[in-house]
């Protein structure tokens, strides 16, 4: 049986469904089976090399979904979210009778797949998660296509209006999800700011007042060592010009942020934010 790319597409696990449908015969199964290529994991489904968080919702009636699944698919996951499932109504865990998953506003579709669509998904963090990370998800569902802003307003039309509301948050522009945070958290203390803002021939991610630039950095950027020479490079031009740079690493917006805001609200209310007098920058 060669269905790689499907298996690895579904975390490792298809339904016998979705191996008929792609042209896999019932007899080349149960010989994958027999041989031990493949696994059973309970009636109707197979796993090959599976994500052991798809094994584990499969194995108890469900399926990956919500901030687990939007990230399979593309989006950014938020730290620390731990893995979410989904079960169909009427379907209990085999494991835990009390424990619930995560549960879509609006219908609540049979599971017919290992992993979620974005839909059904996008509607279980809708209700699962806080306000920081449903913004964050969501910037990155756009600025990646995704799916568009007005594609999350409908699928949220069965949520509350206090969550549906969130949805006006969102921006497109954001290219990461520690972006979103420190964006997030800054507007809620009622700093004004703009977003991927070209100075001369550079971008920077965050813009407060006229010269104070917060940089932030993700999980990727530690692996690429060409990126941070050239965030180097591009910061040291930036403070020639005369504004002021933060760099936040991942860690520190997500273990430092009480002291990080703090210094960030000093800057502001001391003015250092806005060009002293008549003085602007010279340009690149």
């Amino acid at each position: 049986m060669d269905a790689t790319e499907l298996f690895r597409g579904a975390l490792g696990v298809l339904t016998t469904a979705q191996l008929l449908d792609a042209g896999v015969t019932r007899r080349e199964i149960d010989a994958s089976i027999a041989a031990g290529r493949v696994e059973r994991v309970r009636r109707g489904w197979i796993a090959w090399q599976p994500d052991p968080m798809a094994l584990a919702a499969v194995r108890e009636g469900g399926c990956v979904s919500c901030l687990s699944a939007m990230a399979s698919l593309g989006a950014w996951q938020p730290r620390h979210s731990g893995g979410h499932m989904r079960r169909a109504d009427g379907q209990r865990s085999r494991r835990a009778a009390d424990e619930k998953g995560c549960r879509p506003y609006g219908p609540n579709p049979p599971v017919r797949a290992s992993v979620d669509d974005l839909e059904t998904a996008f509607r279980c963090a809708l209700r699962c998660a806080d306000a920081e990370q449903l913004i964050a998800v969501a910037d990155s569902i756009v600025h990646r296509e995704l799916a568009t802003l007005e594609d999350l307003r409908e699928w949220a039309t069965d949520a509350p209006k206090e969550v549906r509301t969130l949805l006006n948050r969102v921006e497109p522009l954001s290219e990461a999800g520690t972006e979103s945070m420190v964006r997030v958290r800054l507007c809620a203390r009622g700093i004004r700011l703009r977003v991927q803002v070209r100075i001369a021939r550079r971008r920077v991610d965050l813009l407060i007042g006229d010269r104070l630039i917060i940089e932030c950095d993700s999980t990727t950027y530690h692996a690429d060592p060409e990126a941070f020479q050239r965030d180097r490079r591009t910061d040291r031009i930036h403070v020639a010009q005369g504004y002021l740079v933060i760099r936040l690493t991942w860690e520190q917006i997500h273990d430092e942020w009480p002291a990080i805001e703090r210094d960030i609200l000093a800057i502001v209310r001391r003015g250092d934010h806005r060009w002293p007098g008549r003085l602007r920058p010279e340009r690149a």
